[in-house]
């Protein structure tokens, strides 16, 4: 009903119970941002990742997501485009989205998994009125719902990244 589902394959058939893959989420978060008629014009006209073509389907969502920082692969210069995706993977790309910084919120690295549940699950309330595990892969109708929680949610702007100094004992400032 607000434009970010169009189906699968052509279009007709919801697939609720369907696993969500990668690109499909890359698809999503495209329509969610610039909406369907815009994304729907999106091209790559250079891979950014070497296992995905340029003139697959899912390219243009794919690249501008890459652009925006949301998305960043799966490593080795690849991305998986067919691969499953869990509801903590996408949580982040959700919570990229919705403007929170990746270095800021420590969505990277080894603490990305946990610094996401706990943004998705608070603030965010990506899981709200659901009974899910993040870590399990994400069907399409979860996904949809995941995807619908945060719509009504002010999109996050920082007033500067300034600079963070981490001191022994866990102690960290942020600087102007």
């Amino acid at each position: 009903a607000v434009g970010v589902f169009n189906g699968t394959g052509d279009g007709s058939n919801f697939s609720p119970d369907g696993t969500l893959t990668r690109e499909q989420a890359a698809k999503i978060i495209t329509y969610m941002l610039v909406g369907q008629e815009q994304a729907d014009k999106l091209t790559a006209t250079v891979a950014p990742y070497s296992d995905g073509a340029a003139s697959r389907w899912s390219a243009g969502a794919i690249a501008y997501c890459t652009n925006e920082g949301i998305l960043a692969g799966t490593g080795n210069g690849k991305f998986n485009p067919t691969g499953e995706l869990t509801g903590l993977e996408f949580a982040k790309m959700l919570l990229g989205a919705l403007g929170y910084d990746p270095t800021i919120e420590q969505l990277t690295g080894g603490a990305w998994a946990m610094n996401s549940s706990k943004l998705a699950r608070g603030d965010a309330e990506m899981d709200n009125g659901m009974s899910i595990s993040l870590s399990k892969t994400l069907t399409r109708e979860e996904a949809a719902q995941m995807e619908f929680n945060p719509m009504q949610a002010t999109l996050v702007e920082y007033e500067d990244s300034g600079s963070k100094i981490e001191l022994p004992g866990g102690i960290v400032i942020v600087s102007d």
